[in-house]
């Protein structure tokens, strides 16, 4: 789907022009004549980008700009404020108003639609990360932004001494921002380059410079920092004052998140890292937010066990590898035996209780390659690979005697009342891969387990001969 473009200007004129440079790349386009109409437009419209001229009379950009920050279902939308041709004066407050980019007027093609390329990879990054639930969003997502005060360490890479020590000085003085100096990229990745002292980081702020009479080695620069850091986790402003047309807009399509072409302006460059520094912050959110929400997704709550999300995919999974290699695997249904009498007789608080600490036997009780799950009530799902009839048959029988003698030291769920397991077991045997009729074994088997006192193990197929053994623990 095109992005959408609301374009804010009140010459006539100019907006039109605008829209007619935009229509060849098929985006989906609306002209608004003054703030109000491009208020209204915008929360009626939800557009992604929003263009709006920089000398606005009925009211001020910077508070324009403000106002849609404010509006929660325009606050991520991206902002391009368009200058009069060589303008420098207020571009620090509109980007410290929320602008994320600034350009002229008389922008050259090809840096114009590099810019707006940039721009869409960094939405299209944000909205990969997002749950597309809508009003159902998880709580976190749809929470307004954060407020980031500081910036923490912004990693330069400039191109020598001289320059180093000039933004030291020059950036030093600005609050919340602590510049850290790293000469060269890893060896290997800029030919001719000696080994340096230590690597930079892959992840954070960087700060590049491009030379004007050096725009090739700039550029392979530029690409070699690109496949050193994380692009997911990081952000590039480069300074490339007086370079040409074709450097500015490779630099983007190279990776850069932003790039001044004017005068080194200290201000105006803590401002464009704060920008960044905020998109960052917000990407690592979602992030971490969606990792949290794709784990919870496979956890039991109230045990920390996988469940059964989970362990079903993983138990096919395991059953194709056994298939290829031809190795053996073993799968046990553990079932807590009279857990309706926990909670009748001592509430279900004591029955939470209960299960937290079978679970944490269980789970104790296994290697690490193993799998455990908690996949109903009181019953587990146990996956041994590489486990053959008689170990899984001892680490089943182990799994009963540990369970009824921790239990009884712990005095749960009370002094009086043992708590015990039956096990349903059977195994990924020559012929028997399929996962749905090896959980039906198992859970004839553990059907059997019950059926002959409890506190045992039943085995399906029997390591005999007939449909089944029960095979009761023996002290």
């Amino acid at each position: 789907m095109p992005a959408r473009i609301l374009i804010l200007d009140e010459h006539v004129t100019r907006r039109i022009t605008l829209a007619a440079r935009l229509s060849g790349d098929f985006y989906d386009i609306q002209v608004a004549a003054s703030p109000g109409e491009a208020l209204a437009l915008a929360r009626h419209w939800h557009p992604q980008v929003v263009m709006l001229a920089e000398d606005l009379r009925l009211m001020p950009s910077g508070r324009f700009i403000q106002s849609l920050r404010a509006d929660p279902l325009l606050s991520e939308v991206t902002i391009f404020v368009i200058t009069a041709p060589g303008a420098q004066v207020g571009r620090t407050g509109l980007l410290a108003a929320g602008a994320d980019e600034i350009l002229s007027r008389a922008e050259p093609e090809e840096v114009f639609r590099a810019r707006l390329r940039a721009h869409d990879r960094a939405r299209d990054t944000l909205e990969t990360l997002k749950f597309r639930g809508g009003p159902q969003d998880p709580p976190g997502l749809a929470e307004p932004a954060l407020q980031f005060t500081g910036l923490g360490r912004i990693v330069a890479l400039p191109p020598d001494a001289e320059t180093g020590r000039s933004w030291q000085n020059r950036l030093g003085r600005m609050p919340g921002l602590k510049l850290e100096l790293a000469w060269q990229l890893p060896p290997g990745l800029c030919p001719g380059q000696d080994s340096p002292a230590e690597a930079p980081p892959r992840c954070g702020l960087f700060l590049l410079s491009a030379r004007a009479d050096a725009e090739q080695a700039s550029l392979r620069r530029l690409a070699a920092l690109e496949s050193w850091r994380d692009r997911l986790d990081s952000e590039v402003l480069l300074l490339a004052p007086g370079c040409s047309v074709r450097l500015r807009a490779r630099a983007y399509d190279l990776g850069a998140s932003a790039v001044m072409d004017g005068p080194f302006d200290a201000e105006e460059i803590a401002a464009r890292l704060r920008r960044l520094h905020g998109r960052l912050m917000q990407r690592r959110q979602l992030h971490a937010e969606l990792s949290e929400g794709m784990r919870a997704s496979v956890t039991d709550p109230l045990t920390g066990l996988s469940n059964r999300r989970f362990a079903l995919p993983r138990l096919a999974r395991a059953a194709r590898e056994a298939a290829q290699e031809a190795r053996p695997f073993a799968v046990l249904l553990p079932d807590i035996d009279h857990f309706k009498a926990v909670n009748d007789r001592h509430g279900h608080a004591a029955g939470d209780r209960t299960l937290q600490s079978v679970a944490r036997i269980l789970k104790d009780s296994l290697r690490a390659e193993d799998v455990v799950a908690r996949i109903g009530g009181e019953e587990f799902l146990i996956l041994l690979p590489d486990t053959g009839p008689e170990a899984a048959r001892h680490v089943a029988d182990r799994l009963c005697a540990s369970v009824r003698d921790r239990m009884r030291a712990q005095g749960l769920p009370a002094p009086d009342q043992a708590v015990t397991i039956s096990v349903g077991l059977t195994f990924g045997l020559a012929g028997r891969r399929d996962p749905a009729q090896l959980l039906a074994d198992a859970d004839a088997a553990l059907y059997r387990a019950k059926h002959a006192g409890r506190d045992q193990v039943a085995l399906h197929p029997g390591p005999e001969s007939g449909p089944g053994k029960v095979i009761p623990f023996s002290n």
